[in-house]
C-alpha cells in the first residue's frame, strides 16, 4: 500500500538568457502581425506552462537514462509493471497505458506549476525597443543555399518571443516522496534542471532560442505529520538546501540534502 511520507517543495526564479518562445494558438495571420505568437495568460502576459517545463525535463531525463521512445507519443512509456518498477523516468514524471495491481502503484512524483512573468523584469529601457509590451519580434529569413538568396518557400518568418533579461518568478515544483527510494529520484530532477541550463526551453533552440537559468532556489521539506498539524508554511526551519541556490549546487550537495529528508 502506498503511503505519502512527505513533499519536497522547490521554489525558484527562471531567468531568460536568450529570447524564448513557447507557442500559443494562432488566430490567423493578420497584416503587420506575427505568424508564431507566444502563449499568454488571461491577462495577456506570456507565461511558461507547467506542462512545457515538465515535458522538457522529462525528455532530458529520458536521454540521460537512454530510454527508448514510443513512436506515437514521442516519449518513453513502460510496457509492463515489471519494467515500470525499474524505470526512474516513469516513476518521476508519470506513465500512461498501464493498470496498477495490489502490489504496484503507478504514482507520479513530480508536479510542475505554471510560471508567470515578473513584470518588473521588463525594464522601461527594454520596452522602448520591444514591438509589444512584453515581447519582441525576431524577423528571420530562410536562405536558399543553392542560390544564396531568399527562399521562395517560407522565406520570411516573424516569430514572437520573450526577450533576454526577462524573469519568470515563483517557479514551483512539488516532488512527492512515497518511499525511501524516492529520495534518490529527487537528485535526477536536480540533474535534469542542470541539463536544461545547457539545452533550451521552448521552440527553435537550435537557432539560439530558449537558454534559461534556475536561480534563487529554495527547497523545503514538508513531512506527512506537518500536514496533519497544518504546519506546512515555507518557513526557514523547513528549508533544506542552505545556500545551495542553483541546480549545480543542489547536485553537488545532494547527500547533505538527502540527510535532511527524514520523518
Amino acid at each position: 500500500m502506498a503511503k505519502l511520507l512527505g513533499k519536497v517543495i522547490i521554489k525558484s526564479n527562471l531567468y531568460v538568457k536568450t529570447g524564448i518562445r513557447i507557442g500559443g494558438p494562432t488566430e490567423g495571420l493578420k497584416i503587420g502581425g506575427v505568424d508564431n505568437p507566444v502563449i499568454r495568460d488571461a491577462y495577456g502576459k506570456p507565461y511558461i506552462p507547467g506542462s512545457s517545463l515538465k515535458g522538457k525535463l522529462r525528455s532530458l531525463t529520458e536521454l540521460k537514462e537512454g530510454k527508448y521512445l514510443d513512436v506515437k507519443s514521442g516519449i518513453h512509456i513502460c510496457k509492463s509493471l515489471d519494467e515500470y518498477q525499474q524505470c526512474d523516468v516513469c516513476k518521476i514524471y508519470g506513465v500512461m497505458g498501464l493498470t496498477s495491481d495490489s502490489s504496484t502503484f503507478l504514482l507520479t512524483r513530480l508536479i510542475v506549476r505554471d510560471t508567470y512573468l515578473d513584470e518588473e523584469s521588463i525594464t522601461p529601457e527594454m520596452r522602448d525597443n520591444l514591438e509589444f509590451p512584453w515581447t519582441e519580434i525576431k524577423t528571420e529569413i530562410n536562405i536558399d543555399r543553392r542560390t544564396g538568396t531568399v527562399s521562395s518557400v517560407g522565406g520570411l518568418r516573424n516569430p514572437e518571443r520573450v526577450p533576454a533579461g526577462a524573469k519568470f518568478k515563483d517557479c514551483e515544483m512539488i516532488f512527492n516522496i512515497y518511499e525511501e527510494g524516492d529520495k534518490d529520484l529527487l537528485k535526477k530532477l536536480f540533474e535534469a534542471m542542470l541539463w536544461l541550463e545547457d539545452d533550451y526551453l521552448g521552440g527553435m533552440g537550435s537557432r539560439g532560442y530558449g537558454k534559461v537559468e534556475f536561480k534563487d532556489i529554495e527547497v523545503y521539506w514538508n513531512k506527512a505529520s506537518d500536514y496533519e498539524s497544518g504546519k506546512t508554511a515555507l518557513i526557514s526551519d523547513r528549508k533544506i538546501n542552505e545556500d545551495w541556490d542553483t541546480p549545480a549546487k543542489l547536485v553537488e550537495n545532494f547527500i547533505k540534502i538527502k540527510e535532511k529528508l527524514k520523518e
